[in-house]
């Protein structure tokens, strides 16, 4: 619903000659669902993949995926970059969409693309911006059925993961371990994991209002241990080893 779980990871090591996109294949292959149940596979630009992008057809899953603007498209059965069809887009050619906060304008691009005979692929800046390539991204969704709404909608789920790791390397401190053997690299990312699932699911909101609601229960224990050790008169230094400040 409208909560996001950590739920498997695999270790990329370039010494075993696997690529990232082996492992996505092998995530891909291990994923079980609900028969009839609708799966849209949510990837950054550096993911979809040919290859990759097949495999989830097979299974029955859609893909939603940012694209690099240097993808060839075919309108009309002209091969150009993204980013230089997008030039010759007028302001009237887009239309406007809001996805939460944001305003996009967007122009939606029915047809072939390198590796895909069939797809539909946003081109759109904020909508205050110019469809210039600094400004420009483009979404590609192999589910045709879906509005332009949808698409830019399902894919800003994607952000909960960006989130995930950033709060997971600031917060929980996966950026600054001083472990070097696989198996105690492994062991710790399972560490931060549980972590993660236990403030998600305690706060039934998101790992950052987790973390604020298990920081704020710690002041207020230790405030209370604090007080009802001065009402039994227990003496400072005792309070203080106790709490680790000795």
């Amino acid at each position: 619903m409208t909560q996001a779980f950590p739920f498997a990871f695999r270790l990329y090591d370039k010494a075993t000659g696997t690529s990232k996109v082996d492992l996505a294949m092998e995530m891909l292959s291990s994923l079980k669902v609900k028969p009839n149940h609708p799966v849209y596979v949510l990837m950054d630009s550096w993911y979809p993949s040919k290859e990759l992008i097949e495999a989830c057809l097979k299974k029955g899953f859609h893909v939603i995926a940012m694209l690099k603007t240097n993808r060839i498209l075919y309108p009309k059965g002209i091969a150009i970059q993204a980013k230089q069809f997008a030039r010759y887009l007028e302001p009237r050619d887009t239309r406007l969409v809001t996805v939460g906060n944001e305003r996009y304008r967007v122009y939606r691009y029915e047809g072939a693309l390198n590796g895909l005979d069939d797809a539909v692929v946003l081109l759109t800046p904020k909508a205050a911006q110019p469809m210039t390539p600094e400004h420009l991204h483009g979404i590609l969704s192999t589910d045709r059925e879906l509005s332009d709404e949808d698409i830019l909608r399902y894919y800003a789920q994607r952000w909960s993961i960006e989130c995930f790791f950033r709060q997971a390397k600031d917060q929980l401190k996966f950026d600054g371990y001083l472990v070097r053997h696989i198996r105690a690299v492994k062991r710790y990312w399972a560490v931060v994991l549980l972590a993660s699932v236990y403030c998600i699911a305690e706060s039934q909101q998101t790992l950052s209002a987790g973390l604020e609601l298990l920081q704020s229960r710690k002041g207020h224990s230790v405030v209370e241990f604090i007080y009802n050790a001065a009402k039994q008169e227990i003496p400072i230094d005792v309070i203080k080893k106790q709490l680790h400040v000795a």
